[in-house]
């Protein structure tokens, strides 16, 4: 019981850290000693039907304003730049395999940077 009581004090006390939104619509978020990097949804609609999503490769090192993300819709073709340097530690393949399903998903996460 005291365990429940300890982990609901600590998810009170929890500090999530900001989100930071670019104008152009790429979003990032350092959590864990990660930089998580996504898309916002506003974005992907504008785009229309997504049928091409480029990312770099687990373990590819990226320098702050490298090409990061390229995407192509429907309606148009847009990069965008790394918010951070350092090392691909993941990529959300499941986006890369069917780019369609990032229209079903809320602001989707696409990789996650180890900040050198």
């Amino acid at each position: 019981m005291w365990q429940k009581i300890v982990n609901w004090i600590k998810h009170l006390f929890k500090h999530q850290a900001p989100v930071h939104r670019e104008k152009n619509g790429l979003w990032w978020r350092e959590d864990n000693g990660l930089v998580k990097v996504g898309l916002a949804s506003q974005v992907i609609d504008e785009l229309g039907d997504i049928t091409f999503l480029s990312t770099p490769q687990v373990d590819e090192l990226v320098d702050k304003n490298d090409q990061l993300i390229d995407i192509e819709g429907g309606k148009a073709v847009e990069t965008f730049k790394s918010p951070a340097k350092g090392k691909i530690s993941r990529v959300y393949e499941d986006y890369q395999n069917d780019p369609s399903s990032l229209s079903k998903v809320t602001d989707p996460l696409l990789v996650e940077i180890k900040p050198a």
